[in-house]
């Protein structure tokens, strides 16, 4: 059996199952058509030249862009096409992720030669764009107004790539707060976890040499993570007396995000976030370092999952995410708990080869009935990456201007029912913070 893997990096997740999949002795390759500038590959010289032409493809813009996308547009699908051909002929197994050859329309060509997919969702893909806080701030606002035609465009052709993937994928891994978009059950995806990697433990005393509480904060994206809102909350903790500091790194490479969560006392990773661990979570959380990161998905997240298989990690209300943080600042044993929990919970249950065997079951069709959500059981609608307030009015404004019909959940009156009573609510933050 060989496996392919791809096709872009996310957050170090596929390049560990891959690792944890050489443990187990299975042959697993990783493709990444698209590079993640994060992360380093060691691609052959056909898939980086790939990566270039999508690059200068993908980046273009103007008039001599448009210009340059009718002249690359033949080498990009010769490319592609020949790389497709080549993967075809060589794997029996394809765990792909939102990277697509074209447009998610391959699926089909590898479903007609009988190749096994399973398709993971890691947030974006999936999660309806209007309520995708980085989205609407950075592609739907502008000039302060709000692009609700540009953003039910995008949201059609979103609906109709996962009706696509759905159709033509054996299995699918999401998560219930991203997957408002499904018709068949999926595979809820901290049954599965987040491979941790390798990181080797360090100590925790660090403080002693030091009474300066070190706090991370490492965004991929400023303002889905809420990182202005994060970092007034540290300021006003620093104006208070308390004795920390800020460490905000971004636009680093990833290995460099590693170093400094050696030296760090707290890593606070989101304020918007619908998981408790994502990618630098787990990777403190091998470290031994306590996670603190906030959501509304808190709400809902022990009525969708059994309480074994959530991180436990400090996941809060974002209206509790600085008196949270305070509490973690003042009790150094309330950290070394934390940490050691966070620790011992990824290394055994989210080690590479863990994650890597629960895959093989996917695989081979054995997976536990357990492990499949069914999208009418949906409970959380909160949306992510902004505060729920200024989320509602999006949303509810794009009703407005575009119809009811324009949320593309008619497959799924449960959950159409869901959001428009979320709308509703009357519930109001304690107070407005500063968008990022």
């Amino acid at each position: 059996m060989r496996i392919y893997i791809g096709n872009t990096e996310i957050a170090g997740y596929f390049t560990r199952l891959k690792e944890g999949f050489d443990q187990e002795g299975i042959k697993a390759d990783l493709w990444f058509l698209s590079k993640n500038k994060f992360y380093k590959d060691q691609m052959g010289p056909i898939v980086k030249l790939n990566q270039i032409l999508f690059r200068w493809y993908k980046e273009t813009s103007g008039l001599k862009g448009k210009l340059l996308k009718y002249l690359l547009l033949p080498f990009v699908v010769l490319l592609k096409s020949a790389i497709l051909t080549f993967v075809i002929v060589r794997y029996d197994v394809f765990i792909l992720n939102s990277h697509a050859y074209f447009d998610f329309y391959e699926l089909g060509i590898l479903k007609f030669f009988k190749k096994k997919i399973i398709f993971v969702c890691l947030g974006t893909e999936s999660r309806p764009l209007y309520m995708s806080g980085n989205f609407i701030m950075s592609r739907y606002l502008k000039n302060g107004q709000w692009l609700y035609e540009k953003c039910f465009k995008e949201v059609e052709k979103q609906k109709q790539q996962m009706e696509r993937i759905e159709k033509y994928a054996d299995v699918v891994i999401n998560h219930p707060p991203t997957a408002l978009f499904h018709s068949k059950p999926f595979i809820a995806w901290l049954n599965i976890g987040f491979p941790c990697g390798q990181i080797p433990p360090f100590s925790l005393a660090r403080e002693e040499r030091s009474r300066i509480v070190k706090i991370l904060h490492a965004p991929s994206n400023a303002v889905s993570k809420g990182s202005a809102e994060i970092e007034a909350m540290v300021n006003k903790l620093k104006t208070q007396g308390y004795p920390v500091e800020f460490i905000k790194l971004q636009n680093v490479p990833n290995e460099k995000v590693i170093e400094i969560i050696k030296d760090c006392d707290i890593v606070v990773d989101e304020l918007y976030s619908d998981i408790p661990l994502g990618g630098l979570g787990t990777e403190a959380s091998v470290a031994g370092k306590p996670v603190l990161s906030a959501g509304y998905y808190f709400n809902c997240i022990y009525n969708e999952h059994s309480e074994e298989i959530v991180p436990p990690s400090l996941f809060c209300h974002p209206d509790y995410l600085e008196s949270e943080l305070i509490q973690l600042v003042i009790d150094r044993n309330k950290r070394l708990e934390y940490g050691a929990m966070n620790a011992l919970f990824v290394q055994n249950n989210w080690n590479n080869r863990a994650v890597a065997q629960k895959y093989l079951l996917l695989i081979k069709g054995e997976a536990p009935s357990k492990w499949y959500f069914r999208p009418e059981n949906i409970k959380c609608v909160h949306g992510y990456g902004m505060q729920e307030d200024r989320l509602k009015r999006f949303v509810q404004g794009y009703i407005d201007t575009m119809g009811e019909d324009a949320l593309f959940l008619n497959h799924n009156p449960a959950v159409k029912q869901k959001l428009k009573g979320f709308l509703q609510q009357n519930h109001y933050a304690f107070h407005e913070r500063p968008v990022s």
